[in-house]
């Protein structure tokens, strides 16, 4: 069985989405990392020394980090259900590249939005906020105009970067983030969040408190 040490609310549950679709055997187990004397986070820390989560832990042993790689192997685990796009073709690579997409461009600039404000001066927090509303925007738009023809990232059917999305989308509420200017991307996370898998992933995880 697969163990999936996750925070709730966090990227991590991406791969709790994913674990649920894929339809195979899995243990999910909620971290604190930011609780030292926790027997569980101790754990998490030594598997994973970056004191980050996905953690995930394999049948034999083996540990998965990092949610471009879990979720892909998640994906692979379970072909028959189209996760994603088979390995070794060209549509796998638009698929990595929609992967990468959200990784390293949406995930870090909305968590950077969330210290936008923190400029020591007026001059300098309005600075910070047009920085940032910039960069966040220039992503945003990418998606909008990806979603604005299809239903999905990939097209027209769902995968585990479309999972992966949502978790990211979602923080837009603690940062503050609006997102009225962009009416496929909401319909894209209304979507998401009614698909039975992750509903039933909503409501092993309980409520998030931003």
């Amino acid at each position: 069985m697969i163990t999936l040490y996750y925070h709730r609310g966090a990227c991590s549950t991406s791969n709790h989405f994913a674990l649920e679709d894929a339809g195979v055997a899995y243990e999910a187990i909620e971290v604190h990392l930011d609780r030292k004397d926790d027997p569980i986070a101790q754990k998490v820390r030594k598997l994973n020394p970056m004191s980050m989560t996905p953690v995930l832990v394999l049948e034999d042993g083996e540990v998965l980090t990092q949610n471009a790689a879990t979720l892909s192997y998640i994906a692979d685990l379970a072909p028959e259900k189209a996760l994603l796009p088979k390995p070794g073709t060209r549509a796998r690579a638009q698929a990595d590249s929609w992967m990468a997409f959200v990784a390293s461009d949406l995930h870090p600039v909305i968590i950077e939005y969330i210290y936008k404000g923190f400029g020591e001066t007026d001059a300098e927090r309005a600075r910070l906020v047009a920085f940032y509303e910039d960069r966040v925007a220039r992503r945003l738009t990418v998606l909008e105009e990806r979603l604005a023809g299809q239903p999905y990232i990939l097209g027209s059917e769902y995968s585990v970067i479309d999972g992966y999305a949502l978790i990211v989308l979602n923080w837009s509420v603690p940062a503050g983030l609006p997102l009225d200017a962009y009416p496929s991307i909401r319909r894209y996370m209304e979507q998401i969040e009614a698909r039975p898998t992750i509903r039933k992933v909503r409501e092993a995880e309980g409520p998030i408190d931003w």
